[in-house]
């Protein structure tokens, strides 16, 4: 995994100081047997232990006492620094993983997610990864060490005595098979109960963010049991994986217990007869015991293995998934927007069985203002969403000064192209950090500009703190007009030649619509600009006006509404009308012929006045 190298050096130490504390584990038992068969049996020193000859019986009860100490404070010693670096070590490469889901997530077409809820995706990045982690350092600090604890107990078992080793090893292959078995089990619950937490946290992140609304409606019953429902399904799904293994964990006790029960008796008829000593026997016990510990924490593994499993799982979903707006292999440079944008026999869907554009022409002359004008559900926003290739067209071309956008580099593209949603969305930030937000290399002065020009400075001045005044969740301590405006400084901040503008005054009443619009024809000035609304008012202000009709209608029957293409009119409303009533700069230039009507792009037809 390449998130594992850069840590690789903190793993190794990790692994080196936990196989040292295995050593210090497998060293533990000898202390007993030395204070039991010779200080306490007396049973004379031979080998290296003559060295402790002058010592006395007292003297060996003491040396075994404190080795006791010894080997277990170093093994402490060791194991905390094994589970420090382990755990460092996990967190910087959960950070790197985090960082890879985002960013890959981020460059999804909206496709996905419109499929996918973010909470789903916020449950993925944080618990999903947090479990992966937990089993990083469960390789580093358990699976290792207990298997060179297992390997090394087994060894000097078989050194000790390979006949009652091989009693207690006996029921290995057992608790091998009830093993595997189990971890298929606990894998499908995890899996479930982690799903079932995504849901949670999709519907949770859905209320929350438009509790404003929940509030409002006086629904806050309707909203507990909405959230009610997905929680009693994960408190079910995970009381299912808490059971799959609490009614595990015993049964690698008792197996492993037959086996050390089997060797006791064993052994205590050998002692009996005097064929081992009772320190020998001792030994043995303390090594199956040994052996216990790191079968037992295999085990247990288990448990973290699967729900890692079933979290890579879901990582590995999001990774996977290649359903992104590409770049093409060799972009073309992109072009400067000195002939205009246009759209020709565009095709577009959302789902199949509601198509949204079909055969939809559209030009657009740089430094030109055209309104897209008709009712919602009529695409007049995909069309911004097709131009920023936030979507892909099912067929025909989008084109920028007559180059396909789908020939162009996705991020050089959209940086020709200022954008001001629907949903100014605002950053929980200060007002100059949301205007900034527009652009990479925007300065202060820049910043400031831009509010001026979109009218912000008229309510940001009057603040405590001016531009440097922080806005809450999602810009929660301003109006909606003002919110507009932020989004629109946001835009103009940026040196984009074309402004796209969806729906800039809808849910305002008319004095801050009033105020939008005028900022709007303060920013907006000799730039290329692309607006859609269904508001007269505002379609006022654009040079021509292009009505587009829904593609279907749920009220004309089936019959009628089948097939038909949407319909455009271009009407030469003004060169930048003003607005009655606008306070804001205004255009002296003002096109004569008001009324006059001109058919615009495509095969379409004169609206019947």
């Amino acid at each position: 995994m390449p998130y594992l190298r850069p840590e690789r050096g903190r793993l190794a130490l990790s692994v080196g100081a936990a196989t040292l504390e295995v050593g210090c584990r497998l060293l533990e038992p000898w202390p007993l047997a030395l204070a039991v068969d010779y200080a306490l049996g007396g049973r004379p020193l031979s080998g290296p232990l003559q060295a402790l000859a002058g010592l006395g019986s007292t003297g060996l009860l003491v040396s075994a006492g404190v080795a006791t100490v010894v080997f277990s404070a170093v093994g402490g010693l060791l194991d905390a620094c094994s589970q420090s670096l382990a755990q460092s070590a996990a967190e910087r490469v959960g950070g790197e993983m985090r960082a890879a889901v985002f960013d890959h997530v981020l460059g999804l077409s909206l496709r996905w997610h419109d499929r996918v809820r973010t909470g789903e995706v916020l449950s993925r990045l944080s618990t999903d990864v947090g479990r992966v982690l937990d089993a990083l350092v469960a390789v580093c600090a358990t699976l290792l060490p207990s298997a060179l604890l297992l390997a090394g107990a087994l060894t000097l078992l078989l050194v000790v005595d390979p006949a009652l080793a091989g009693l207690g090893l006996v029921v290995l292959p057992l608790l091998a098979w009830l093993t595997a078995r189990q971890r298929r089990r606990v894998r499908a619950a995890e899996l479930a109960a982690r799903e079932a937490n995504g849901r949670l946290a999709g519907i949770a992140t859905d209320l929350l963010r438009n509790v404003r609304a929940v509030q409002a409606f006086g629904r806050l019953d309707r909203a507990a049991a909405m959230f009610a429902r997905p929680n009693a399904r994960v408190v079910a799904a995970e009381v299912r994986a808490l059971r799959t293994q609490a009614w595990w964990s015993p049964v690698p006790d008792v197996v492993l217990a037959l086996g050390a029960g089997t060797v006791l008796v064993v052994g205590g008829l050998q002692v009996q007869q005097g064929e081992i000593t009772l320190g020998g026997l001792l030994v043995v016990l303390m090594y199956l015991g040994d052996l216990q510990s790191p079968v037992r924490s295999l085990v247990r593994l288990i448990s973290t293995r699967a729900k890692a499993a079933a979290s890579a799982l879901r990582l590995g979903e999001v990774l996977d998934c290649t359903e992104a707006v590409a770049d093409p292999a060799s972009p073309q440079p992109v072009p400067p927007v000195r002939d205009g944008l246009r759209l020709e026999s565009v095709r577009f869907s959302y789902s199949p069985d509601r198509p949204v554009l079909s055969g939809f022409d559209l030009a657009v002359a740089a430094g030109e203002a055209v309104c897209l004008f008709g009712p919602s559900g009529a695409g007049k926003s995909t069309v911004l969403h097709l131009l920023l290739r936030l979507y892909d067209v099912d067929a025909g071309r989008v084109l920028i000064d007559g180059v396909d956008v789908r020939a162009l580099s996705v991020v050089e593209l959209r940086r020709q192209l200022a954008f001001v949603p629907q949903d100014p969305w605002l950053l929980d930030a200060t007002i100059a950090e949301n205007i900034a937000f527009g652009s990479a290399t925007a300065t202060r002065a820049q910043v400031l500009a831009a509010g001026r020009a979109a009218w912000v400075d008229e309510f940001a001045l009057s603040l405590p703190e001016g531009y440097d005044t922080p806005l809450g969740e999602s810009g929660v301590l301003l109006s909606g007009g003002q919110r507009r405006r932020v989004a629109l400084a946001r835009a103009v901040v940026s040196s984009a030649p074309v402004v796209l503008l969806d729906e800039p005054t809808t849910s305002l009443d008319a004095e801050a619509a009033r105020q939008v619009v005028g900022a709007i024809r303060s920013a907006t000035r000799d730039r290329t600009v692309l607006l859609v609304t269904h508001d007269p008012v505002l379609a006022a202000i654009a040079d021509r006006t292009v009505h587009v009709s829904p593609q279907w209608r749920d009220a004309v029957p089936e019959s009628t509404a089948r097939g038909v293409a949407p319909r455009a009119v271009s009407m030469q409303i003004s060169a930048r009308s003003p607005v009655p009533g606008d306070v804001g700069p205004t255009n002296s230039s003002t096109a004569a012929g008001a009324d006059r009507e001109r058919v615009g792009t495509g095969v379409l037809e004169p609206e019947r006045r």
